[in-house]
């Protein structure tokens, strides 16, 4: 589809977005495709899925345009999915009467690796680059593609999603032995109504249960585990309303927890939200921290 330049009332934006489509399944998905102006010749890709009940465009006003923002920033190409009904097939059995996706047996991976395959044809992409940022039900689809996928990543983050319990997880009896590590930064309200931070049942306040999940602390432990980590791990505060948990070791993919507390179901951002989702933050924005843990530089300046 063509290009849709994005402006500024003022100000001409230093991107260009692009509603994208492909055939998987026979069926017709989509994604926006953000391609900042100065970009190296083989730039990271950054895949971000969004929350249930969301779509591409949804999340990124609901964002405030922030994943935008530090793609500009690094030069780095950003995908966003659209979900089949506005969901992801992630790995939550508790999804199975609730997700069109599931019923019609979406593979969402498949749609990845697509996204993936079409962006080094038509961007030069490095795939060795390629990192993916979910937020709720996308965030649950980024612990699948962890599991199912690890190759094609090099960093995933979650924001408001943890690993499902045992008895609530798709793929408990598709392990493997020795699983591909991943580095993984999870973000995570303490006051979060929808994902509990202490674990448990999660649902939408109280209905449509989507299963068992495991607390933010032990959810990253359980990753820090899955990459081979056995040190110790270290805790900051870097901010008044947030501690960093961190697994790190030498050789290791490392796991950071950013627990915020006090913030609910949202993704920090200058944004303000409904009440409805929980406060926010105002000590970070989730894109910098992110796009920093995956190492992702300032795109080189203009001239």
């Amino acid at each position: 589809m063509g290009a849709e330049p994005t402006y500024d009332i003022r100000v001409k934006k230093p991107y260009v977005v692009r509603h994208e489509c492909l055939t998987l399944q026979e069926v017709e998905r989509t994604y926006t495709l953000v391609e900042p102006h100065h970009h190296g010749p083989n730039p990271p890709l950054i895949i971000v899925f969004h929350g249930s009940e969301q779509s591409s465009r949804v999340f990124r006003k609901f964002t405030g345009g922030i994943f935008d923002d530090a793609a500009a920033a690094t030069g780095a190409i950003l995908a966003y999915p659209d979900g089949y009904h506005q969901h992801f097939n992630d790995a939550r059995i508790c999804i199975c009467s609730s997700f069109e996706t599931r019923k019609r047996g979406i593979d969402d991976v498949a749609f990845t690796a697509a996204i993936i395959h079409r962006t080094v044809q038509t961007h030069g992409v490095d795939p060795s680059r390629v990192f993916v940022v979910g937020y709720s039900n996308g965030g649950q689809m980024v612990i699948r593609l962890i599991h199912e996928a690890p190759k094609l990543l090099a960093g995933a983050a979650t924001i408001a999603a943890t690993q499902p319990s045992p008895r609530n997880f798709l793929l408990a009896d598709r392990l493997p032995t020795k699983p591909k590590p991943v580095r993984l930064l999870a973000i995570h309200g303490t006051a979060d109504p929808l994902a509990p931070y202490e674990g448990g049942e999660a649902s939408l306040w109280g209905h449509e249960s989507r299963g068992c999940v495991l607390s933010a602390p032990d959810s990253a432990a359980y990753f820090a585990r899955r990459n081979c980590i056995t040190a110790t791990p270290t805790r900051d505060r870097p901010m008044d309303d947030v501690e960093v948990t961190r697994w790190r070791e030498p050789g290791r993919e490392p796991v950071e927890l950013w627990t915020v507390e006090g913030m609910g179901h949202v993704v920090p951002s200058p944004r303000k939200l409904s009440p409805r989702l929980g406060p926010g933050t105002d000590s970070f924005v989730a894109a910098e921290v992110i796009a920093e843990f995956f190492g992702l530089e300032a795109a080189p300046a203009e001239g």
